[in-house]
């Protein structure tokens, strides 16, 4: 019987891992967007660049992206929502729920956040709004929150998974 469970939670946990891979390489690039991005806006306050404002704006998208993004990966650790020195008196067991309430209100968070933003982003794109300077449409910086708050959804559903699992056997489990 383990065996079966154990074959039919690897794809699950092959995918889980290629997510968290996946969205740790987009922080990463992006954090080496912002960094030269404002590397280059501080070198043009000194020398003739003429893209200043470029690179000013190409920061600010680069930011909304990594905040967003961000937002998935706290979900993930589990750092979302967590007031450890109120829940550290509980005795283990209580624990174990309030950690599952708060991925459950991650999952109501997140899916709150995606069903906005499907009803901003196509009146944004259908507005046609465009950036200042690099004139890239505005629903590709909002498109940020549907992928964190889909993020921050997936995060959150797989740790109430793992809450429920930890609850109903008693075994802590990672995926």
């Amino acid at each position: 019987m383990k065996d079966t469970a154990e074959a039919a939670v690897k794809p699950l946990r092959a995918a889980v891992n290629f997510i968290k891979k996946l969205e740790s390489a987009l922080l990463v690039i992006i954090l080496a967007v912002i960094v030269a991005a404002t590397f280059f806006q501080v070198l043009g306050r000194f020398t003739p660049i003429p893209l200043k404002s470029v690179f000013e704006e190409a920061a600010t998208f680069a930011f909304v992206w990594l905040v967003m993004i961000g937002g998935g990966a706290c979900a993930r650790e589990g750092t979302h929502m967590t007031m450890d020195f109120a829940v550290s008196f509980l005795p283990p067991a209580a624990r174990k729920w309030f950690r599952l309430l708060g991925d459950l209100c991650g999952c109501a968070f997140g899916a709150g956040i995606i069903a906005c933003a499907f009803i901003l982003i196509p009146k944004i794109r259908r507005a046609g709004m465009v950036s200042a300077v690099m004139q890239l449409p505005i629903w590709v910086q909002n498109l940020s929150l549907a992928v964190g708050a889909a993020l921050i959804l997936f995060w959150s559903a797989v740790n109430v998974c793992r809450d429920v699992y930890s609850i109903v056997t008693g075994k802590e489990v990672q995926l």
